[in-house]
């Protein structure tokens, strides 16, 4: 976020400079010097303020580090400008504006979505809009994945918390505007069991609705005003304003609507994107105008951009939803950092990666199947992911890992592994974690470890040979001219093995294909790529791909902990009949159906791989290049061994699903689509019956 304020800071107009910069991280000192040139670097804001005379302080630390940071500048004679979250309390921030009041100091919080194009726009309208009848501030985000660094994000609870001030402010100033008298009251919310947050927000007469949701897609944030002689509606995504005035009753006006709508879409957006893309906007909307703002009101003397009652009032309906939000629901056991305090007396299972897309369906299997949990997780999960009676630990294992973090485990379930960003991210998260775990599991004596590896890490002949490869296929000799996820995979289960024999563990290894769940259809990244409303399917229709139902590999991954000597020493974990590129081609379609599907034959690949290969040499001479034609090729797997192995763990699974309780279930664990297939394909191998496995 420094990053931004420095250039934002930058395009100000001259009103100020970077002098110096504050960050106990050099990484994060470098990535600002490189867009600010000779300023002064420190690894404290207390030595800074000791060392240079600054006239503002621009807090963009984490939030629990807001309000002392802001004192700190505000004690030296300095106006601050605080991002969002302005404080953790509303009492942290009346704190820190109370001093800013006696010192003769001003303060901004970070609310650019004020001076973001759309909002200006709708200010301006407010007059030909009548009197305000409605308010409606909305926000749809995806919570953020891992950082570059590989260190872990903040929980998905937090994430929204984080964001949650800007559709705050954005009601809290547009219901102002109808009633600039009356306090802002919070006066209904419900967060429903995935963190939608629905709340009512009144100002004297007028009362607005609040939306924030993580699940909702696709991502927006809008703002709808509506009065008493017309509407607009604000796009803070796109960037644009669509406004009706007028009363809107006659039948024409009902006609023309969508039209007078549809045209002033395609114009604004064709505008907006000219005016980001062209000049190369490198900050956050609006950051570089509230900035300048602020410091015409510092130079001047004038009201600050954002009044204190303004900050005041978002801070406290913040804080009413974090109250909400916040303490943990059901009987999921408390959140602990390691080592936990209670003994499981050697019975308890420990999963790794237990707030993941596997992970978290290991969880609930072990759970059903009334076993003791211990979910070993990198985050403090969100209290809508947490699973009643399971007992969560918070251990980053790419750190050594404290013993009582396993201690009472019988079994480990090894889940979690980095799944994108940099070679040292995966050496961190993938082998290091590897090494960390088992090293604890032997302090402990914990002797069993199912280690889940991938698919990825078999050797390239495998795929020639006339026989589709099996559990004895050997893996890859050499794996980093495959990237780094796979280079993580093949080098973590090398280790975890070396390790098991070193330690005296017995370490079980088992190789999903890549994870598909039926009913919320992602594609694998080997069927194609999605450009915008076009997915590009790769390769010839009758590609068999080794995928696996999430539900099913959840099942197999809690009967092998549960089954540990009956467990095979390695396991190739995917569909029982695997299906082909043109079956999830068709569940695409059934989830998507305004896709438009292109093929793309590997026959016009494979020269533009080749391309790419040399490009990549060229360019990057000392890394591995990587072939992008592997990436799509087609996996033919052996399944002799889960053809065998998943009757046995759908009817013994303690959630036995139509699939393992009638004959026309599927192995997978997806139960039959009810709607017709497409005429000439009957029978998707993801719904095979059992009884003809």
């Amino acid at each position: 976020m420094a990053l931004h304020h420095a250039r934002a800071i930058a395009r100000s107009g001259g009103l100020a400079q970077l002098v110096a910069v504050a960050d106990p991280v050099p990484a994060s000192l470098a990535s600002v010097r490189q867009a600010s040139l000779g300023v002064r670097e420190f690894p404290s804001l207390e030595e800074l303020l000791a060392t240079v005379a600054v006239d503002v302080v621009h807090v963009c630390t984490p939030a629990n580090t807001h309000a002392t940071l802001a004192r700190a500048a505000l004690g030296a004679g300095c106006h601050v400008y605080v991002e969002k979250p302005f404080a953790e309390s509303t009492v942290a921030a009346e704190q820190v504006l109370s001093l800013a009041s006696r010192q003769g100091l001003q303060v901004c919080p970070g609310h650019q979505c004020l001076f973001e194009r759309p909002a200006v726009r709708a200010q301006a309208l407010l007059p030909y809009l009548g009197d305000v009848v409605h308010v409606e501030s909305f926000f749809a985000f995806t919570p953020a994945g891992p950082r570059p660094t590989g260190t872990a994000p903040l929980a998905p609870h937090h994430q929204l918390l984080d964001i949650l001030p800007h559709p705050v402010y954005l009601l809290e100033h547009f219901l102002r505007q109808g009633d600039a008298r009356s306090p802002i009251d919070l006066i209904a919310i419900e967060v429903g069991p995935q963190g939608t947050v629905h709340a009512l927000v009144r100002c004297g007469r007028l009362t607005g609705t609040l939306v924030v949701t993580l699940e909702g897609r696709p991502v927006q944030h809008y703002l709808r005003l509506v009065g008493s002689h017309g509407m607009a509606q604000c796009d803070f995504v796109v960037g644009t304003v669509q406004r009706l005035l007028g009363p809107g009753t006659s039948g024409i006006d009902k006609v023309l609507a969508p039209f007078r709508l549809a045209r002033q879409l395609v114009g604004e957006a064709t505008s907006t994107l000219s005016t980001r893309v062209i000049p190369r906007q490198r900050s956050y909307p609006g950051l570089t105008e509230i900035t300048a703002a602020f410091y015409r009101a510092i130079q001047s003397g004038s009201a600050p951009p954002v009044s204190p009652d303004s900050i005041l009032a978002t801070q406290r309906i913040c804080d009413q939803i974090a109250a909400v939000i916040l303490p943990t629901t059901g009987t999921a056991a408390p959140v602990r950092p390691v080592p936990p305090t209670i003994a499981t007396g050697g019975s308890a299972v420990a999963v790794t990666g237990a707030t993941g897309l596997l992970g978290s369906e290991v969880v609930r299997e072990l759970t059903h199947a009334g076993t003791a949990v211990r979910a070993v997780v990198r985050r403090e999960p969100a209290p809508w992911e947490q699973i009643p009676g399971v007992e969560y630990v918070v251990a980053d294992l790419g750190a050594p890992l404290a013993t009582g973090a396993l201690r009472g485990c019988r079994v480990v379930v090894h889940c979690a592994a980095e799944t994108r960003g940099s070679w040292d991210a995966h050496q961190r998260n993938s082998i290091d974690a590897t090494r960390h775990l088992l090293s604890a599991a032997a302090a402990a004596r914990v002797r069993a470890i199912v280690h889940v590896s991938s698919l990825g890490v078999l050797a390239d002949g495998a795929s020639q040979r006339k026989a589709a490869p099996d559990e004895s296929t050997p893996p890859a000799p050499n794996s980093q001219d495959r990237g780094p996820y796979v280079w993580g995979k093949l080098e973590s289960e090398r280790l975890a093995l070396r390790l098991g024999e070193e330690l005296g563990l017995q370490v079980k290894v088992v190789r999903p294909g890549a994870i598909i769940d039926s009913r919320h259809f992602d594609p694998p990244g080997r069927l194609g790529r999605r450009v915008g409303p076009v997915f590009v399917a790769v390769g010839s229709p009758r590609d068999q791909l080794a995928v696996v139902e999430r539900s099913l590999a959840a099942r197999t991954l809690a009967w092998l902990a549960l089954h540990f000597d009956e467990a095979p020493e390695t396991l190739h974990l995917v569909a029982p009949q695997p299906p082909t590129k043109r079956d999830l081609v068709t569940l695409l379609r059934r989830t998507n159906p305004d896709l438009t599907v292109v093929w793309l034959p590997r026959a016009l690949l494979l020269p533009l791989a080749w391309l790419s290969i040399a490009l990549q040499k060229v360019l990057h001479p000392r890394r591995p290049a990587m072939n992008p034609a592997r990436a799509f090729a087609p996996q033919p797997v052996d399944t002799t061994r889960i053809q065998a192995l998943a009757p046995l763990v759908l009817t013994q699974s303690p959630r036995r699903s139509a699939a393992a309780s009638s004959p026309t279930g599927a192995v997978t664990g997806a139960g039959e689509d009810p709607r017709p297939r497409p005429r000439g394909h009957q029978g998707s191998s993801l719904a095979r019956r059992i009884s003809g496995e």
